[in-house]
């Protein structure tokens, strides 16, 4: 009987890409929330105050949206082993504890069923995601796991796309997410 073993590399290289996955499907699934109800029922929120569904909805899309990106923005970082530099890790750091700030804000909000304001922190941390993956993209430039177009397109499209959402971008942005899973497949999965 004959037993195979993968290196320890292999097996950690599979299990954040299985992570990494995971995160896309989770993003994607809020994505979908928050353009879906974008698009189909328009908010109504006066005041502040959640008067339709579709203002819970968008808001509640933050959880599985948040931290299904995080986890695939840590993910891609973990696959490149490192090659990424401080770039990247300052990168991810960022965007953790912006999408970490604006998922508790958001949450807190669909708690209280009215949209909560914590002075600037909501642009801030949001154009902070931009900024988190602008310096992920830079540090991983080089690498090669993710190709060039996809790096250039990922730091605006996950602003516009994501909690500064406009009209159709999220679904435009879950398109994105797909390609990147398919290319992570491709080349982690070999």
């Amino acid at each position: 009987m004959t037993t195979s073993t993968l290196q320890p590399a292999a097996r950690t290289d599979a299990s954040w890409l299985r992570l990494t996955l995971a995160g896309i499907a989770f993003a994607i699934v809020g994505l979908l929330m928050m353009g879906l109800a974008m698009l189909l029922v328009p908010s109504v929120n006066e005041g502040g105050d959640f008067t339709g569904v579709s203002d819970y909805v968008l808001t509640a899309a933050a959880l599985p949206q948040g931290l299904g990106l995080l986890l695939t923005a840590f993910g891609v970082h973990r696959l490149q082993g490192g090659r990424d530099g401080r770039l990247g890790s300052a990168g991810v750091w960022l965007y953790g504890v912006c999408v970490t700030e604006l998922i508790i804000q958001c949450m807190a909000s669909v708690a209280v069923g009215s949209e909560l304001i914590w002075g600037p922190l909501y642009p801030v941390c949001a154009f902070g995601l931009m900024l988190g993956l602008a310096l992920l993209a830079a540090g991983s430039w080089r690498v090669g796991l993710v190709p060039r177009w996809m790096l250039a397109l990922w730091p605006p499209l996950g602003l516009v796309g994501s909690f500064l959402g406009v009209g159709p971008i999220p679904l435009v942005f879950v398109g994105f997410l797909v390609a990147l899973a398919v290319v992570l497949r491709e080349r982690v999965g070999r």
